[in-house]
């Protein structure tokens, strides 16, 4: 099992030469770069990586080349951000120890590869996982202090000591022990390239399978969040989408439909009385509350054989 890979006597050492950074990217260009930039002053020697260009022509080849001059380029031009990121695994180098994912709409800051490397090294995990601050627009919205997304993690946690991890990590801030992709074979479910959630699945594949995760408090990664994303129709979509996603992820493990609807009703149920809860105690509705109602409706969705596809491309 996983624990023998990560903590065996012929675990590899994780360094900066032989692990490899994998990025997908769609259309954000001038975040591709600045990532890039970031990941260049992380380490001498630089680590490897490999770009994925998930556009249908090929469009950021040149720009790699001048932010990142030793990157590996592909072009991926199947739609889909499982398809980019499994073109990056079947293109991994034999000796490589470590698989690092970012994001392209992400900046790591100094020190980042570091923490992440010596966290694996000292704990021996599978998966090291590390936090993602966000860069809000500039005069955010006044409601979301009042449903708790003012933080530095907007909406995911970011405030959790180093450590043990008991929480599925995604792949915009993560390292993985090359194992699980070469001699295992893992890979992202494509079924999942237009919903999202083919990271949480994989995750909780590994995890099914005895994988060790910890989180590293110190491997700090930065990204923009557009004001496009700072509104209530953007933040209740997302939570009706993961309430979709986790329906999918169930059923693919054996589910059954008739149980997802019922989980997707009592979530709403939960959502319905938690307003006129609060308002009783005297406490703020948070996000988290408001998200059980939408994720309730995602629930029923997926029992009932509906669609969504947030990523989907209509262009």
């Amino acid at each position: 099992m996983s624990t023998e890979l990560s903590q065996g006597e012929d675990c590899k050492l994780l360094e900066a030469h032989n692990v490899v950074i994998c990025v997908a990217t769609y259309r954000r260009n001038e975040q591709l770069r600045q990532l890039l930039e970031s990941v260049a002053e992380q380490a001498d020697p630089i680590p490897q990586v490999i770009v994925v260009d998930n556009n249908p022509e090929p469009q950021v080849q040149e720009s790699v080349r001048q932010a990142y001059p030793t990157a590996t380029y592909l072009h991926q031009p199947e739609p889909g951000i499982a398809s980019a990121r499994n073109k990056a695994l079947d293109a991994l180098p034999e000796d490589v120890a470590g698989v690092i994912f970012v994001d392209d709409d992400e900046r790591v800051r100094p020190g980042w590869l570091t923490a992440l490397l010596d966290c694996a090294n000292s704990s021996g995990a599978d998966v090291v996982y590390g936090p993602v601050f966000a860069v809000l627009p500039e005069n955010p919205p006044d409601w979301l202090t009042r449903w708790g997304l003012d933080g530095p993690g907007y909406i995911r946690r970011t405030d959790f000591a180093t450590g043990p991890w008991d929480r599925r990590p995604a792949t915009n801030n993560a390292l993985v022990r090359a194992e699980w992709f070469t001699s295992r074979g893992l890979r992202f479910d494509e079924v999942f390239n237009f919903t999202g959630g083919s990271d949480t699945d994989l995750f909780q594949t590994m995890i099914d399978e005895g994988a060790t995760i910890w989180w590293c408090a110190e491997a700090e990664v930065e990204e923009d969040v557009p004001a496009s994303r700072v509104t209530k129709t953007w933040l209740r979509k997302r939570q009706q989408r993961v309430g979709y996603v986790r329906a999918m992820q169930q059923a693919k493990r054996g589910r059954s439909r008739v149980s997802l609807f019922t989980e997707g009703a009592a979530r709403i149920g939960v959502g319905l009385t938690r307003g006129p809860l609060r308002l009783v105690q005297r406490e703020v509705l948070s996000y988290p509350d408001r998200g059980y109602l939408y994720q309730g409706l995602g629930f029923m969705s997926a029992a009932l054989g509906g669609v969504s596809e947030e990523y989907s491309r209509k262009t």
